[in-house]
């Protein structure tokens, strides 16, 4: 029986298999421990070609639904067939760029035992200003009910996660994690001419979905309230109440997206850690150096020094 996996990738695909193989490859690529990793692709009924894609180092999972469902559904779908400790929302237009991003996401999210944290990487487009694919516990999409609203068309479903995060900040409980060096860069962006590279969404789409996550606050608000109480093992009804007539007075979700409210965790490159090593090389050389004048004198530190520059030149 093999062991269960302990990252959950969900990732809706629809008529783009080799886009799809470019992803997976991306991830065995760079990923420290390719088989801890399950990859549930939420694929429709009438999409033969996506049912066939298979991956030799990866554990793919297919979810086969009816065709037409929403982008808040096929995660939804994708969230309840997902076994993994934790999950992350993804899409096939992506290619993971960073080298162990699995060992780094992962050793963010241990950092929280009780499971309540929301990690999320560069996306190279939206970056720190929206967690474009949010990473979570099975302890969030089980007190959830889901790891997202099924209402959702295709837009503000990063937003929704992010928003319940954002409250619990406002309340006092950072649990935002941002991972600028952990690059999952996201294809689907067009050329501004003066932004750059930019992501445009659809407006006819967004119109419909804006309203949903405007509808969808007061039920954020009281999630964010039922995971602060786990959080603490339990709140007084006073201190509950209290907390419920702060976020009363919020009408804007968007007002909470103020610096401060996530954690920003940089990962040392190799060129630090190469310095890192260095230094605590030549600390370690001044404390024997130091240790051996103490014992011997500056003619004993000279007098082992002889003795090492011998056996070099033997040796060569």
């Amino acid at each position: 029986m093999l062991p269960r996996p302990v990252l959950s990738l969900i990732v809706p695909t629809r008529h783009r298999p080799a886009q799809l193989r470019c992803f997976l490859d991306s991830l065995t690529a760079t990923a420290a421990r390719p088989e801890s990793l399950e990859v549930v692709l939420v694929v429709d009924a009438d999409d033969p070609a996506s049912q066939a894609v298979r991956h030799d180092r990866l554990a793919l999972k297919h979810v086969v639904g009816p065709p037409g469902r929403t982008m808040g559904s096929l995660n939804a779908d994708g969230g309840a067939a997902a076994v993994g400790d934790y999950l992350m929302l993804l899409n096939d237009d992506v290619v993971a760029r960073t080298r162990r991003w699995d060992e780094t996401i992962l050793t963010c999210l241990r950092g929280f035992p009780d499971g309540v944290v929301l990690a999320h990487v560069n996306d190279t487009l939206m970056r720190e200003n929206l967690c474009t694919f949010p990473v979570v516990s099975r302890v969030f999409r089980d007190m959830a009910g889901g790891i997202c609203p099924r209402e959702y068309v295709r837009y503000r479903i990063d937003d929704h996660v992010e928003d319940v995060f954002n409250l619990m900040a406002y309340l006092g409980e950072r649990r935002t994690v941002y991972l600028p060096d952990v690059v999952f860069e996201h294809l689907n962006a067009v050329e501004h001419p003066e932004a750059g590279r930019v992501y445009l969404s659809d407006p006819a789409v967004l119109a419909l979905d804006a309203p949903r996550f405007d509808a969808l606050f007061a039920s954020r608000k009281e999630l964010a309230l039922r995971l602060l109480d786990y959080v603490e093992g339990g709140t007084s009804p006073d201190v509950l109440a209290s907390r419920r007539r702060e976020l009363a007075g919020i009408t804007d979700p968007f007002a909470l997206r103020t610096p401060g409210r996530q954690r920003v965790v940089r990962t040392a490159s190799a060129w630090s850690r190469g310095l890192q090593y260095l230094a605590k090389s030549g600390a370690m050389l001044m404390k024997r150096v130091r240790d051996r004048v103490r014992r011997e004198g500056y003619r004993g530190l000279a007098r082992a020094a002889g003795r090492k520059a011998a056996r070099t030149l033997r040796a060569g």
